[in-house]
C-alpha cells in the first residue's frame, strides 16, 4: 500500500488518517491537523456514507420562475447571528469558501437560486419570491401587421 501524506501540512499519515472538508474541498490528514482543523471549525469530519446520485429535475412550463429577494444580506446576517454561527461556520454548512459569505452578506455578490434555496433550509429564512413580469403579452390588434404579411420576395429564374 503507498504511503498516504497529509494534504495540509504534508507529513506522512500513520494509520488511515481522516476525511474532512475544508472551504468545500475534501481532503485526507493526519491525526494532529485534524484535531486542530476541527477543533478551530474550519473544517468538519466527512461521514464514510456513499452519496446518492440523483438527476436534477427538469423544469415544467407550469413551475414558477423565482428570483433572490433584494434585502438578503440583512435577513442572512441576521440568521446567521441569531443561531451564533460565524461566516467560516455558514460557509463549511453550504460548502462555499468563507470569501464567498463575506460578499454574499456584504451584498456584492447575489445568490443564485440553488445557493439561496440550501440558505432557506439552514438558516429558516425566506430569501425567494416569485418574478414578477413588468410585461404581461397581450394579443395583436386586428389590424396588425408582421414583415411577412408586406414583404414581396423575388425568386431568380435559374433556380
Amino acid at each position: 500500500m503507498p504511503e498516504l501524506y497529509c494534504e495540509v501540512c504534508g507529513k506522512p499519515i500513520v494509520g488511515k488518517g481522516h476525511r474532512i472538508l475544508m472551504d468545500g474541498a475534501e481532503m485526507l490528514v493526519c491525526d494532529e491537523c485534524f484535531l486542530k482543523l476541527t477543533k478551530s471549525g474550519r473544517a468538519v469530519p466527512v461521514t464514510s456514507r456513499p452519496r446518492e446520485v440523483r438527476p436534477r429535475p427538469k423544469k415544467t412550463a407550469n413551475e414558477v420562475a423565482l428570483e433572490v429577494v433584494d434585502n438578503y444580506p440583512e435577513l442572512i446576517r441576521a440568521a446567521r447571528e441569531s443561531k451564533g454561527w460565524t461566516q467560516a461556520a455558514l460557509a463549511q454548512k453550504l460548502k462555499i469558501s468563507e470569501a464567498m459569505v463575506k460578499k454574499i452578506e456584504g451584498g456584492k455578490y447575489k445568490p443564485t437560486v440553488d445557493l439561496a434555496k440550501k440558505m432557506e433550509a439552514i438558516l429558516n429564512i425566506k430569501l425567494l419570491q416569485p418574478v414578477e413580469s413588468e410585461e404581461e403579452e397581450e394579443e395583436p390588434p386586428e389590424d396588425y401587421l408582421t414583415f411577412g404579411d408586406v414583404a414581396v420576395v423575388r425568386r431568380d429564374k435559374n433556380s
